[in-house]
């Protein structure tokens, strides 16, 4: 996204206002799904974060399409997991030891996929045919066999799991979006620390969100385990909410580190506004990803 304010400046708002809505609509999704008593699937672990890394790296791709294929990997991989889980035939286990031995079998090729996806979506000059996948997939892991049918199938049979839709409004997006309606993105350097704190947020995605999940349970101690449930899983997937928490950690602790406690509020109120989401909240998640950072180095 280009960022000059003299061109976008007329489209900003219109920008905020639409991911507001699509965080509204994903809130609404996940209400939906009426999976309270089951814990939702976890795709995006450590592991999984440094290998989707190592490929980006590798394709030397741009950091929207990496997310675009991260978030599409996570979706792919829930909705392959629900299926399984609704398509069971009795109340036994064996239809998740099924479900994982295929995941642990085809992992490496379900990420390789999502990214050659994501690379065609955006036009990416290096889009990955069929060889440059096998070739890809050798160099994750030299034992792994698989065909150019495999390799074909595959891409397909995603792109159809997720409904012919990808991700496009990756947490890149959303950090390039709140930088230019604040205006926080003309200062030097804050796109590529909010970069490098969104990769260090993935990587621990776990302990980030496990730390902020004692803030919330305190501060809602008058709901059921249920609704703090429900509320936690609608939270994480905000990538609105999370990027807002970025930029603020971005602006204060890295760019800034002198900001008085005022203009801090100020900026931190300003994020919630365009995030649609308490001030408080995203103050706390930027103090715990910094914290994060303190233990990182």
């Amino acid at each position: 996204m280009n960022l000059d304010t003299a061109y976008i400046e007329p489209f900003i708002y219109d920008w905020v206002e639409h991911l507001q809505e699509t965080m509204k609509e994903r809130k609404q999704e996940i209400i939906s799904e009426k999976l309270d008593l089951i814990m939702p699937y976890g795709a995006l672990t450590t592991h999984t974060m440094k290998a989707a890394m190592c490929i980006a790296n590798y394709l030397e791709v741009e950091p929207n399409v990496k997310y675009m294929a991260i978030e599409l990997f996570d979706k792919f991989m829930n909705k392959s997991f629900w299926e399984a889980y609704n398509g069971r035939n009795n109340q036994s286990d064996e239809w998740f030891e099924v479900h994982s031995k295929r995941t642990c079998t085809h992992t490496k090729l379900y990420l390789v996929s999502c990214f050659q996806l994501a690379c065609k979506m955006n036009s990416h000059p290096n889009s990955l045919g069929i060889t440059q996948i096998l070739q890809l997939l050798r160099v994750i892991d030299q034992n792994y066999e698989c065909t150019r049918d495999t390799v074909s199938s595959m891409e397909i049979e995603i792109f159809k799991k997720v409904g012919f839709k990808m991700p496009l409004y990756t947490p890149v997006y959303c950090i390039e979006v709140l930088l230019a309606a604040t205006g926080l993105g003309e200062t030097p350097r804050t796109f590529d620390i909010s970069m490098q704190l969104l990769d260090l947020a993935y990587m621990e995605h776990e302990k980030l969100y496990h730390h902020f999940q004692l803030y919330f349970v305190r501060k809602n101690s008058q709901m059921s385990e249920e609704e703090k449930e429900l509320e936690l899983r609608i939270l994480k997937s905000n990538s609105l909410f999370l990027s807002a928490a970025i930029v603020l950690c971005a602006t204060l602790y890295f760019i800034s580190s002198d900001t008085s406690i005022i203009t801090e509020k100020i900026i931190a109120a300003h994020l919630a506004e365009l995030a649609n989401a308490a001030a408080n909240e995203i103050t706390v998640m930027a103090n715990t990803l910094f914290q994060i950072v303190q233990y990182s180095k």
